[in-house]
């Protein structure tokens, strides 16, 4: 039975005022010691047959210490790596590919060493952008630019391997290029790197169909400014949202003026059909060095002061870090450079592994 979109909008201010008291029972056990792992997929692959293969999967551990490093690299064998999302509940980080039509799934050890465990491959999965694991109902979504627009989902992912029918199917309007998918309780948060970008609320997910034609978002919310949206975070108890601006191209120049933007109070702005906000702060500039930012992950442990976020900048081919609380022309705190020698590599999509208290 379909519920207009005003209950659903009763449902979803019910749904915020309980989500800040109530405490999730079935959530993954905390670590012995704190982890702060930042995940990278690498959008580049080996097209010379003479030579190795090119590790696209990056891990950054620890992503909180006042020098980064990268500690491990690995090679999930993806025709290119596009989005990437780690999940407690079940040890497993999932990857999407960027250049070909299969999901790599690998295992994660509790030193955060990583083996290639499974696959899920359907010719439906092109232009496969942001992905995440919706643990309540086990399902994997995963976002694809191609037309039409869709988000897939599949049952039990760390079951699978090689060809796999998708368990739900929800086709997006034409007024949305789907590029970052994240999980918010029942909900997930997508954000449109198309013209007005911005990100749009899709509530609901328990209930939804497992085909739904036309799947429309409980709420729009369009980035005063933005000319191309890719990567978000949202931390809920934050009321914060962090968005990437890839920045513009004139005619068949790029040009390098990519920014960060940082919304507080994003949850008022979600519990309305349609908003357009201005940024609390923008991040740009010389001396960010930031050309064009392609993901964003925050780390909200601590206070103001100590909140961080992580910026993946795929010209640039670096990860940078940055005080939360930074604004315009402000120099990150730490910088990883992901070339190695004879490979260039440039990040597509980052997730930021926090577990465990930190005195």
């Amino acid at each position: 039975m379909k519920k207009s979109f005003g209950f659903s909008l009763i449902a979803f201010g019910a749904l915020l005022a309980l989500s800040g008291c109530m405490r999730n029972d079935d959530e993954p056990e905390y670590p012995k010691r704190p982890i702060a792992r930042l995940y990278v997929s690498i959008e580049d692959y080996q097209t010379n047959a003479s030579k190795d293969d090119i590790d696209n999967v990056v891990l950054i551990d620890p992503a909180d210490t006042s020098e980064m490093y990268m500690a491990l690299n690995h090679d999930s064998e993806a025709v290119g790596g596009a989005g990437i999302h780690f999940s407690p509940f079940v040890s497993r980080l999932f990857q999407a590919g960027y250049s070909d039509t299969t999901i790599r799934i690998m295992t994660v050890g509790n030193l955060g060493n990583l083996g290639n465990s499974g696959s899920i491959g359907n010719a439906l999965l092109r232009q496969m952008r942001g992905i995440a694991y919706h643990h309540p109902t086990q399902l994997l979504y995963v976002a694809s630019l191609a037309s039409p627009a869709t988000i897939y989902g599949f049952y039990q992912p760390m079951n699978r391997n090689g060809f796999t029918r998708p368990d739900r199917v929800l086709r997006l309007g034409p007024e949305i290029s789907p590029w970052s998918v994240l999980l918010w309780n029942d909900s997930l948060l997508v954000s449109n790197s198309g013209d007005n970008g911005g990100v749009s609320l899709y509530g609901n997910l328990s209930q939804v169909d497992s085909l739904a034609p036309n799947f429309q978002a409980l709420s729009t919310v369009r980035i005063e400014g933005a000319t191309a949206i890719r990567g978000i975070a949202f931390v809920d108890s934050l009321d914060l949202l962090v968005a990437a601006d890839y920045g513009t191209v004139e005619g068949t120049n790029r040009v390098a003026n990519g920014k960060v933007y940082i919304i507080e109070g994003i949850k008022a702005h979600l519990a309305n059909p349609s908003a357009t906000v201005s940024p609390t702060r923008t991040i740009s500039g010389t001396l960010t060095g930031l050309t064009g930012p392609v993901d964003v992950a925050i780390d909200p442990r601590g206070g103001a002061s100590r909140r961080t976020v992580f910026v993946a900048d795929r010209d640039a081919h670096t990860i940078s870090r940055f005080p939360l609380s930074a604004s315009g022309n402000a120099a990150p705190e730490g910088v990883v450079k992901l070339d190695v020698p004879e490979n260039e590599r440039r990040p597509f999509g980052i997730y930021f592994d926090v577990r465990g208290n930190v005195e």
